[in-house]
């Protein structure tokens, strides 16, 4: 391979949100922070369901080697029916392990260099199926969530006849000809700041006719929270409700993924699932894709946030003003498990750093005080007031090197948090 709640405010969406942008360019890093280390959530992919996973991590480990890409670079191949859809549910990190919120990520779909001929869709935008390097064929980008988690649907549009054959198993050699002319993958690579400043991760996916259609049967199936990763470093468990609860800035969205696997244990593709909200008062569906994941993303709108926690593990208030409790269900099924989780919403900022050239931009982004002005106070920078226009809106500020402390403040509140620029 070459280089390459609801309250009544809440409002649930499967569409993967933030606006997204797509376009056509041979590098669309967003400028985001250096050293981000990105996972890939779902699907959960190992040496039990890809391709010759040593020798593939093994090329990687060499280009990484070679200056192409940052270190822990993780390259896996695997497969899907054709015409399916994969929810690809990424994680961001600093390299310290905090969750980037709110962070740009562009998602470089059949990436240069990946002499990937598949027409796939993502957000609307769709490949031709031409790989031309050094452009990729397609990039979207949207922000991650409160929790750094992002997750992009990609959609399958080859026709069945075009698909290779399918393999004996996950683990198996795909079946092309030694001129790769019938040959039908896509190569995915989530960018944050560029290609050797990031850790990332590179999937390629081939897309096989299957002998038979794929049924796996789920009467009582197990449904796992796969999206966002709650313990006791950032929820609190609710034994009475049989859920995990977490706390998330308000007016912003909330990825949350469930991996369904049935009866044998093997994972349910194209499987109807429901999120019934705060006891049924309203409900979500969603299908599971060719790996058991279905995606989701929660959008919340309410007014009244709740008081800002003092950290991420505090009580949950008794008598919450803004949250959404969700119960994953599937209809005709009784689960033998199934993890619900609940999120009390607050106003507050989540603050990053980048460098730019000489200078350093620290990001604010202020959650839940759309139509509202905030001001904005960095150490060693010049105060701002700004109108806010959105649930959730960045404020970029430029900074010297060096500990800064961020304070906005929203209706004579004040919001603070600390960065170092360096």
């Amino acid at each position: 391979m070459s280089k390459f709640r609801t309250h009544l405010g809440v409002i649930l969406a499967m569409a993967l949100a933030l606006s997204p942008i797509g376009f056509y360019a041979a590098s669309a890093a967003t400028g985001g922070p250096k050293d981000a280390v990105i996972t890939l959530q779902s699907p959960f992919l190992d040496a039990t369901n890809t391709w010759d996973a040593k020798v593939n991590q093994q090329m990687a480990d060499g280009w990484v080697a070679k200056g192409w890409f940052g270190s822990g670079l993780v390259f896996q191949v695997s497969f899907a029916p054709v015409g399916s859809t994969i929810n690809l549910t990424y994680n961001v990190k600093d390299k310290n392990g905090k969750p980037l919120a709110f962070t740009p990520v562009n998602l470089r779909v059949n990436k240069g260099y990946s002499e990937a001929a598949s027409i796939v869709e993502v957000d609307g935008i769709k490949t031709k199926g031409i790989d031309r390097p050094p452009f990729d064929q397609a990039n979207v980008i949207r922000r991650t969530d409160a929790f750094g988690n992002i997750t992009f649907a990609v959609k399958n549009l080859d026709l069945d006849s075009s698909g290779e054959p399918e393999p004996d198993s996950y683990t198996s050699k795909p079946i092309f000809s030694d001129d790769k002319l019938d040959r039908l993958h896509s190569q995915m690579l989530p960018e944050v700041n560029s290609e050797p400043g990031d850790h990332s991760v590179i999937s390629e996916f081939h897309y096989f006719k299957p002998k038979a259609p794929i049924v796996v049967p789920a009467t009582k199936p197990t449904i796992t929270l796969i999206s966002p990763k709650l313990d006791a470093t950032n929820s609190v468990a609710d034994a009475a409700k049989n859920l995990k609860a977490a706390y998330a800035p308000i007016g912003g969205d909330i990825v949350v993924v469930y991996k369904v696997t049935g009866d044998d244990g093997r994972a349910v593709p194209s499987k109807a699932m429901t999120l019934k909200v705060n006891g049924g008062k309203s409900t979500l569906s969603a299908t599971t894709d060719a790996f058991g994941y279905a995606a989701f993303t929660v959008k919340n709108s309410d007014t009244k946030p709740n008081a800002a926690p003092v950290s991420a593990t505090a009580p949950m208030p008794a008598s919450s003003s803004a949250f959404a409790t969700l119960v994953p269900e599937i209809a005709g099924a009784t689960p033998v498990s199934a993890e619900g989780v609940e999120f009390h919403y607050y106003r507050g900022i989540t603050t990053s750093v980048a460098k730019s050239g000489k200078d350093f931009i620290v990001s604010v982004a202020i959650a839940g005080a759309a139509g509202k002005s905030a001001s904005v106070a960095v150490t060693g920078a010049k105060n701002a007031s700004v109108k806010i226009s959105s649930a959730l809106q960045v404020v970029p500020v430029k900074v010297t090197a060096g500990a800064k402390v961020v304070s906005v403040t929203i209706d004579g509140k004040v919001y603070t948090s600390k960065v170092t620029a360096k």
